[in-house]
């Protein structure tokens, strides 16, 4: 029996790995595995199918009522953008996993990042605790604000900079005039391009460069602005930990003109969700594929729409469209851990922001669960998220150990 055949039979943490990584592009996939190598947390991060197997050992007695949710919430799954009217917003950003399944598998993944980011921390379990337990206590207070009706339901930068300041950085405005700048450069008759890197935005071939330029332009014609969506330029964008290996390109176009109103775009492949098999609620009839599932959901949860989200064709697939953010405007464990003073007002934010993410993820189908996801936020089933929290927290610390001997073994 080889090497590889023997780590395989013991170890199904890096066979369940290796098997949710299978088709994607190879090279892609090892710098995906480097990425979760770096900490618990980038673990965590890259392999949210591991959490849904873990799922009917995790969940509690009482899940509470089925609505839409984003589907791997964790904290670096927060962050600014730039909605349609041209507002800049702090919300959940990702929703790749998105489906309608219990409001506690949010909850519970979400508590369990806060439990794996204070070990990167440093912090101490009872430091750890409480960041949780202030998470969840904003999380059902914020329930409880919108029955009663005294409630904001989203967070503007223009309101509330401050607060979102000490969670993102001092560049957590970062325009499409800061992007432009650092992803691509002026030639000398002004005309822009983007900065090709390996690492980040490798080139394509001309095949796959023509059908990106196509969908986009064909995009543009579909809703009447031919001229702004005229693409001066693509690539491939290497981005994230847990899509790594997944097709994925950015556009260059000319917006409101070259070369300072162009604007980059994120064109981004998506597979089903892996959480599917954690509900057995019946999903939305209208989501004819995953790029539509992705965008009819980050459309219902958000506060208010990412500018320029929607499907587009690239060949034969369906690609999630919006515009490119900043990686400034993300969340960031790195910003966080030097302000240790803030994590727990940051991460209160974060309860407030799942609440009401939720809040519009109950209203499925034509029907209001709001009242049932009220009835159950005030309950004692919502202490059950911490200790499932705990243990999958645990359970994340044995995998990861698994994976690193695995890799130092130059098995996976």
């Amino acid at each position: 029996m080889s090497t590889m055949t023997e780590a395989l039979a013991v170890n199904p943490t890096v066979d369940a790995i290796r098997r949710f990584n299978e088709g994607r592009k190879p090279e892609l996939v090892r710098l995906k595995y480097r990425r979760m190598d770096a900490n618990l947390f980038a673990f965590f991060r890259g392999t949210d199918h591991l959490f849904a197997a873990a799922w009917p050992g995790l969940a509690p007695v009482d899940p509470g009522p089925s609505i839409l949710i984003s589907g791997d919430l964790h904290l670096e799954n927060f962050g600014a953008y730039r909605a349609e009217d041209g507002d800049f917003l702090f919300d959940i950003n990702d929703f790749d996993e998105a489906l309608v399944g219990p409001c506690s598998l949010d909850l519970i993944r979400c508590s369990t990042s806060i439990l794996l980011a204070a070990q990167v921390w440093g912090l101490s379990p009872i430091q750890a605790m409480r960041m949780v337990l202030g998470y969840l206590d904003r999380y059902r207070r914020t329930i409880v604000e919108e029955v009663n009706g005294c409630h904001i339901d989203r967070v503007s930068l223009a309101d509330e900079f401050g607060p979102i300041e000490d969670l993102l950085g001092d560049c957590s405005l970062g325009t499409q005039a800061r992007l432009l700048d650092h992803v691509t450069r002026l030639d000398k008759s002004g005309a822009r391009s983007i900065r090709r890197s390996d690492g980040k935005l490798p080139p394509i071939g001309k095949s796959k460069a023509a059908a990106v330029v196509e969908a986009v332009e064909g995009y543009g014609r579909s809703i009447g602005q031919e001229d702004a969506y005229k693409v001066v330029d693509v690539s491939a964008r290497i981005a994230g930990i847990g899509s790594l290996g997944m097709p994925r390109y950015i556009a260059l176009v000319e917006g409101d003109g070259s070369p300072d109103g162009n604007r980059l775009l994120d064109i981004k492949a998506t597979g089903p969700s892996s959480l599917i098999g954690c509900t057995r609620a019946e999903q939305p009839a209208d989501w004819t594929d995953d790029a539509r599932r992705v965008v009819d959901a980050q459309r219902q949860l958000q506060a208010k729409p990412t500018a320029v989200l929607d499907v587009v064709r690239v060949g034969a697939d369906d690609f999630r469209l919006r515009e490119m953010i900043p990686e400034e405007n993300r969340a960031s464990l790195d910003r966080l851990r030097r302000k240790p003073s803030k994590l727990r007002h940051a991460v209160e934010i974060a309860g407030r922001v799942t609440a009401w993410s939720q809040i519009r993820g109950a209203r499925v189908e034509g029907e209001d669960r709001s009242g049932d996801l009220a009835r159950w936020a005030s309950s004692p089933a919502l202490d059950a998220v911490l200790a499932a929290a705990v243990r999958f927290a645990e359970r994340t610390r044995e995998d990861f150990k698994a994976f690193r001997k695995a890799k130092l073994d130059q098995e996976i």
